[in-house]
């Protein structure tokens, strides 16, 4: 008789580590469950925002290459603007040398 007591103590202590188990896996649970609504929130808000900043880069790139489009075409009239006058002062130089040639001839 004097294991019966006993036995019944050892069963009624592993029923309380059990549901002491239990207890803490459900808190584990829901806190595993909270962990990743969180994770789940920013991680579509990070989605959002990848999203919004690809929008971005492809307007941006577009507006660069049509930029970059008219920079070319004023880059080439502007060098051939600068050729032109380049042309103009060299004339302009070679027409007062030869009037200075003509108003001062050397003396001998």
């Amino acid at each position: 008789e004097e294991e019966s007591p006993d036995v019944a103590e050892v069963i009624r202590m592993h029923k309380e580590k059990q549901a002491k188990l239990a207890d803490q896996m459900l808190h584990m649970t829901k806190n595993l469950m909270q962990v990743s609504i969180a994770a789940r929130d920013i991680i579509t808000q990070d989605n959002k925002a990848l999203s919004d900043i690809q929008d971005t880069v492809e307007k941006n790139s577009s507006k660069l290459t049509r930029e970059t489009a008219k920079l070319e075409k004023y880059n080439k009239s502007s060098s051939m603007c600068w050729v032109w006058s380049l042309l103009f002062v060299v004339m302009v130089i070679f027409i007062v040398m030869v009037i200075f040639i003509r108003l001062f001839p050397r003396k001998r």
